[in-house]
């Protein structure tokens, strides 16, 4: 029978932008209520929970010490804490039973709410502390961090735009579609897999550890084409998943016998570590090569 990992999950009328941001917020949320949990022992919220591999520590006086690492980040959609360290004197046998567990935070959308569902994986029934932690986690989460996010402001201010850019061709909209699929002739000249029909999968390469795995999530002839990122490794920078559900969107329309193409790379905006660098990447691609492969027949992929 397989082990069943402790989960819990909520709903909230927040975006997954602002639940990402207070997930974040672990003392505003986690070291408060481990105060009311504790008996008054005053516990102390240490380092940094934000980015990937930032590493804070969980202090509530000699009864529980936990350190933990954000091994992953997708923004506005997944956070996962490794517990490297952890030290529990309030149970009997194994004080170190969180050491190695990955406590993992994901968010989708459903309608117009945001679901959050909470697992700490590693933390089983049949170990010691779960006829505690299985309640408190459930406190933590359903009360303590659910009011939380319920009482953030909702920000008003203008929202981060995703990459986006657009472009002019003299082919038609079915030639155009055809040309952006030949990843390999406008973007990158190491390309495996297939980028032609829906649920079509395709990796693109620069160099040995640099890639980006791709699935055609959407096809409307001669309109639309969404490469959806199931998997990366960005090697340039710190996150290496950041683009990891993001989507790649080619719109296209035909304006006066020509083809207006209109890109957006969804989920990379300029709050994203990779921006700085995938903006100008991505405008050389499409102006530079996308477009000289569509009109002259030649592109100049890396």
């Amino acid at each position: 029978m397989k082990k069943q990992d402790f989960s819990t999950a909520i709903t909230v009328s927040k975006t997954p932008e602002e639940v990402f941001n207070c997930i974040n917020k672990v003392s505003q949320w986690w070291a408060k209520a481990a105060d009311e949990a504790t008996s008054g022992q005053k516990t102390k919220y240490e380092g940094k929970s934000t980015k990937l591999n930032d590493v804070f520590i969980m202090r509530s006086g000699t009864n529980h010490y936990s350190k933990q690492k954000l091994i992953e980040v997708i923004p506005n959609r997944k956070v996962v804490w490794l517990v490297t360290e952890s030290k529990l004197n309030w149970i009997k046998k194994n004080k170190e039973e969180w050491t190695n567990t990955k406590m993992i935070f994901d968010i989708t959308s459903k309608g117009d709410k945001t679901v959050l569902r909470f697992t700490h994986q590693g933390l089983i029934p049949e170990h010691e502390c779960y006829t505690l932690c299985a309640p408190g986690w459930t406190m933590f989460i359903k009360e303590r961090l659910f009011n939380f996010i319920n009482k953030t402001k909702t920000n008003k201010m203008k929202k981060q735009e995703d990459f986006s850019y657009s472009l002019t061709v003299k082919a038609s909209a079915k030639d155009a579609l055809k040309k952006i699929n030949q990843v390999n002739k406008w973007w990158a000249k190491d390309v495996k897999g297939k980028a032609a029909k829906l649920n079509d999968k395709f990796s693109v390469w620069f160099g040995k550890d640099t890639y980006v795995d791709f699935k055609i999530s959407e096809l409307i002839p001669d309109k639309k084409v969404v490469w959806l990122v199931t998997d990366c490794n960005l090697g340039w920078i710190k996150n290496k998943k950041e683009w990891t559900g993001t989507e790649a969107i080619f719109t296209l329309t035909t304006k006066g016998g020509k083809t207006i193409i209109d890109f957006v790379h969804k989920g990379i905006t300029p709050d994203t570590e990779c921006y700085e660098t995938c903006k100008p990447g991505w405008t050389h691609h499409l102006k530079d090569s996308l477009v000289k492969l569509i009109d002259e027949g030649k592109g100049f992929p890396e």
